[in-house]
């Protein structure tokens, strides 16, 4: 009987291995060999994929986005995992896919390289010359044309382009003589740089994030309970990633990467692998693919098409105001530089003042201020929301301090570290990008003297969360410094409508007095708050009347870039001769502790 029983059990256990009683649903995932995509693997080796009851074939794509496209389409593949540039084009073209969710948050950085014997120094050499890409469309072929365009060149006169094919071409393109440069992302192009086969002169962002996921209507319809399982399980992952001390050294090991390199990446990466989209970044890719003439000028502009709504929701953030959500500062900056001759070389922060101070009354402002701080040497200063940097680089230069720069937008902060690398303040200024209500869990408690900031809270929904986070990061006896936005009477539905859409500015106090009990309930004794509305508002008439009438920046910065800062200074101008904006620059003390 008992080997009976053990014939039977032997049965059994036969079936059960023979014939699972359950399958779990599968999708094929596509994705570069490329470090971005590690998640995918670390998902399957911590047992996510199988949590979320889900089975991912993570599909290895060496050709890059537009292979990846062709897979989706012919049905090869369920969801991809590309540069953000490459679906916005396809999907623009009539493509059946639609992006599900935002990847990789933070921009691919695109270095720009030579030939190892080449002459070209600088970016600015790069006007007339013959740059390699991979393919027309390209992240390649497109980031050249960013690159032109904040340059005040025109791609289509001042580059030439010459097709290689894939990275180890485009190395020899430049060696061989048929091309000049080539762009490829950084952290994978360093090491051959550091072998001495090319030559790095310099870097540019995507001004959006850089990988995002997509899948056609169709399989989404299909299948749609079994991607949100397996995206629910890389956003899982996304997080392990980001909070395992071990994974630079993974990385660095999977990839050839050097320790330092990887490291280095590590820290600057922000793979958020969620369903949010960011409509500025749909809107800046697809103009950048149109001034490409990668697309025509009537591709779709309307951000909701190129989403899956089951899937993806779009988010409106500060990148969709005027001021930003096109090249212009970035644009009006290298073509002012460029004139006054400065486009290259060693600076003295000095020789910025004229174009890296955007904040009302520039470096006056800032003495005004400094005479009520005193900041000194040794203080240690955090500027929130720092843009191109010039008040950190100011603080530092004429007074010695150190300077933290915390800055949201990737294309800013780049330019900032740029700018304060030529002007030998990099050991004085450090720079940082980052959301300040994240950023300021990480930074030391107590650990700064002053904490600054120029129309910048006017960007937070959570105004006293920042004021909480910065009243916890002074010493005691620091200082808060803000030069912000108020509302002065009630303002008008339109008025309201114009500061969320074209200022990306979601609530304002309803008065100084309510700004500064504010301050006062997180425990910051207000010393000083002084009414800025007339200043201002006679600093905004003066700016916009300056800019329409003055010929030279006309013929400087170009119609393209003068009529977008204009059309967001109009904007500004207007909002305060309505008489319901109001201004302020507040003062207040983190007190000794009774």
């Amino acid at each position: 009987l008992r080997l009976f029983i053990s014939f039977l059990i032997f049965l059994f256990l036969r079936a059960r291995l023979d014939c699972p009683m359950s399958t779990l649903p599968k999708i094929r995932v596509a994705g570069v060999p490329e470090h971005f995509n590690y998640p995918w693997k670390l998902a399957k080796e911590r047992g996510l994929f199988q949590k979320f009851g889900v089975e991912v074939d993570f599909v290895v794509v060496k050709e890059g986005t537009g292979a990846m496209v062709q897979a989706a389409l012919e049905d090869k593949v369920d969801v991809v995992v590309a540069l953000t540039e490459g679906l916005v084009a396809s999907i623009a073209k009539g493509s059946p896919l639609r992006l599900l969710g935002t990847y990789v948050q933070s921009p691919l950085c695109w270095a720009v390289v030579v030939g190892a014997q080449s002459t070209l120094q600088a970016l600015d050499d790069l006007k007339g010359k013959v740059i390699a890409i991979s393919r027309f469309g390209s992240g390649s072929h497109l980031m050249a044309c960013v690159l032109a365009l904040q340059r005040g060149w025109d791609p289509a006169k001042d580059l030439t382009f010459h097709v290689a094919g894939d990275f180890a071409s485009l190395r020899r393109a430049v060696n061989s003589g048929q091309a000049d440069a080539f762009m490829w992302e950084h952290f994978m192009t360093k090491p051959f740089w550091d072998n001495g086969e090319i030559k790095h002169i310099g870097d540019i962002t995507t001004p959006w994030p850089c990988f995002m996921l997509a899948a056609k209507e169709e399989v989404v319809t299909r299948d749609l309970a079994t991607i949100q399982r397996a995206l629910a399980a890389i956003h899982d992952a996304a997080q392990v990633f980001h909070h395992d001390p071990t994974m630079p050294a993974t990385i660095a090991g999977e990839f050839g990467l050097a320790p330092a390199d990887a490291a280095e990446w590590y820290a600057g990466v922000r793979i958020a692998a969620e369903r949010f989209i960011s409509e500025a970044a749909i809107t800046q890719a697809r103009d950048a693919l149109v001034s490409a003439a990668v697309l025509p000028a009537a591709a779709p502009s309307a951000p909701s098409g190129y989403i899956d709504m089951r899937l993806a929701e779009l988010r409106r953030d500060i990148k969709c105001i005027g001021l930003y959500n096109r090249p212009e500062l970035l644009s009006a900056l290298h073509r002012r530089l460029a004139h006054a001759g400065l486009s290259r070389g060693p600076l003295a922060y000095t020789q910025l003042l004229p174009y890296d101070q955007h904040h009302y009354h520039g470096v006056e402002a800032l003495v005004a201020m400094q005479a009520r701080l005193g900041i000194r040497p040794e203080s240690k200063v955090l500027n929130i929301g720092s843009g191109l940097g010039g008040p950190a680089r100011y603080l530092a230069g004429s007074i010695g301090c150190q300077v933290v720069a915390l800055e949201l937008q990737d294309d800013l902060h780049h330019a900032a570290a740029d700018l304060t690398a030529r002007c030998g303040l990099s050991s004085r200024v450090h720079h940082i990008c980052g959301d300040f209500m994240q950023v300021a869990e990480h930074l030391q408690t107590g650990g700064f003297d002053f904490v600054v900031s120029w129309l910048t809270i006017l960007h937070f929904s959570d105004r006293a969360g920042v004021f909480r986070r910065a009243h916890t990061l002074l010493r005691p006896g620091g200082i808060f410094f803000s030069a912000d936005l108020v509302q002065q009477g009630c303002l008008a539905d339109a008025e309201w409508k114009l500061l969320r859409e074209e200022v990306a500015c979601p609530s304002l106090a309803a008065s100084s007095v309510v700004y500064c009990s504010e301050l006062a309930s997180v425990g910051l004794k207000v010393t000083e708050c002084i009414d800025e509305t007339a200043s201002w508002r006679t600093f905004t008439q003066e700016r916009v009347a300056a800019l329409s009438s003055s010929e030279e920046q006309r013929k400087i910065l170009g119609e393209d870039v003068r009529g977008g800062l204009l059309s967001f200074y109009t904007v500004i101008r207007d909002l305060f001769d309505g008489d319901h904006l109001g201004g302020l620059s507040v003062f207040a003390t983190k007190p000794l502790g009774w």
